[in-house]
């Protein structure tokens, strides 16, 4: 009988995931967390998580490991075959898999120290695991997902006025009934991206099994894209070099609301007008920056700035049909951060991370736990047609939102008001 805790997290029977790439500065994090759990020398004490993320190019990275005492000869490959049947069993038991197998993560380090515990000996065994996703990647859909979750918010990133751009376009996209649904980054979508910023640059790809020639979807494909559309989309500036440049996500985020803007207000035959944050018909994304000096001929610089959005599958799950769709499941896309303005929209910086967040049924039964990531990002896997309230806690001050109900895949936005800072100067009352 197939386990329902697989069946529970959508994993099938012919369900497969792809091997961890082993990765150098993950394999230090990992020495490091072995030697520090050597030197507690403390008998079955577990490698927590890190309260606070390391500085790293991966924007999500989770620790963990064990210690195995033994007095009589064990070799290090059994030590670390009963950490990982321990890892999995404990995953089976909790139901959620954050370690063996998770989908967050891409790429691990692993170390494996010999030691004493008390009068035994003892492996110390540590895994450091990181996400593909860089965190600036992250907070560019952040920042997408919360114009198309409030299409009106539009205006606070461009200083384009609605007369300057007005049209039928605009009006249906800002205006109509129509809800976006988040986008979610996929890893082969952005080292499509790459590819795709170095040709816009270069000319040329830089991979020979990738050519003009081929659709988009081809290109895609070859980095492991398991979709049926994909569209590239670019934006190429160029800077002069004697300039300090603004090389900030908000900065191109602001440059591509500009040109979206531009797109959707002129005709539109041959490129599609809702090119990323206005595409109703695509569920992944990936995107990619790209510099190149123009070195002593030419005096600037020149950077290409790469979106491809991808679609895999139809999610069913609407208001149309909610009541024949009490069993699909809808992802979640989560963003908690601290809002220090008056708009409560989130920018770069803001995010609170590593932070537990809640979703509790209507019933008040908590459902789902996530943990946010360098980018403040969390997300979830909600069955549909049913109203949750998500919870965090940010010292000492609960953070929620209530009566959210799901329909299909959805944005999700908690904001942390930070506690006015008080004056302690004395006031003195003068009559």
């Amino acid at each position: 009988m197939y386990p329902r805790v697989f069946k529970n997290q959508g994993i099938e029977p012919d369900t497969t995931f792809d091997d961890y790439t082993l990765d150098d500065g993950l394999t230090d994090m990992a020495e490091a967390e072995s030697h520090e759990t050597e030197s507690q020398s403390n008998a079955g004490e577990e490698i927590s998580e890190s309260e606070e993320p390391p500085v790293h190019r991966f924007r999500l990275t989770a620790s963990t490991g064990g210690v195995v005492s033994f007095f009589n000869f064990m070799s290090r490959e059994t030590a670390f075959k009963i950490v990982i049947d321990y890892l999995f069993k404990e995953e089976l038991n909790s139901n959620t898999f954050n370690y063996i197998l998770s989908e967050k993560y891409s790429y691990v380090g692993i170390a494996i120290s010999a030691g004493k515990v008390g009068s035994g000996n003892a492996w110390f065994v540590a895994i450091s695991l990181g996400s593909a996703e860089l965190v600036s990647e992250i907070q560019m859909l952040n920042l997408i997902n919360q114009v198309r979750a409030d299409p009106e918010s539009i205006w606070e990133y461009t200083d384009s006025s609605p007369a300057d751009v007005w049209g039928q376009n605009l009006s249906e996209l800002i205006y109509s009934e129509y809800k976006y649904k988040p986008l979610f980054f996929d890893a082969s979508l952005s080292a499509y991206a790459q590819a795709h910023s170095f040709y816009k640059l270069n000319e040329m790809y830089p991979e020979e099994a990738l050519s003009e020639t081929q659709t988009p979807l081809e290109r895609a494909k070859y980095y492991k894209y398991e979709g049926e559309v994909v569209q590239e989309h670019e934006l190429k500036k160029l800077y002069s070099s004697t300039e300090k440049n603004d090389r900030s996500v908000y900065k191109f985020f602001l440059s591509w609301i500009e040109k979206e803007l531009k797109d959707v207000s002129s005709p539109c035959s041959t490129v599609p007008c809702s090119t990323v944050v206005f595409s109703m018909d695509f569920e992944d994304v990936g995107y990619n920056i790209t510099f190149q000096s123009g070195g002593e001929i030419y005096d600037y610089d020149v950077s290409a700035f790469s979106f491809v959005v991808g679609k895999k599958e139809t999610n069913t799950s609407n208001e149309e049909n909610a009541d024949r769709n009490t069993d699909q499941i809808s992802k979640i896309y989560g963003v908690l951060f601290s809002g220090n303005d008056v708009d409560d929209l989130y920018a770069p910086g803001e995010e609170l991370i590593q932070k537990t967040v809640m979703a509790y049924d209507d019933e008040m039964q908590e459902v789902e736990t996530a943990v946010t990531d360098n980018a403040g990002h969390f997300s979830m896997k909600l069955k549909t047609n049913r109203q949750y309230r998500f919870v965090a806690t940010i010292d000492d001050v609960l953070v929620e939102k209530e009566g959210v109900f799901i329909t299909s895949d959805q944005f999700v936005k908690l904001v942390y008001s930070p506690p006015p800072i008080e004056d302690d100067l004395l006031t003195v009352d003068i009559q």
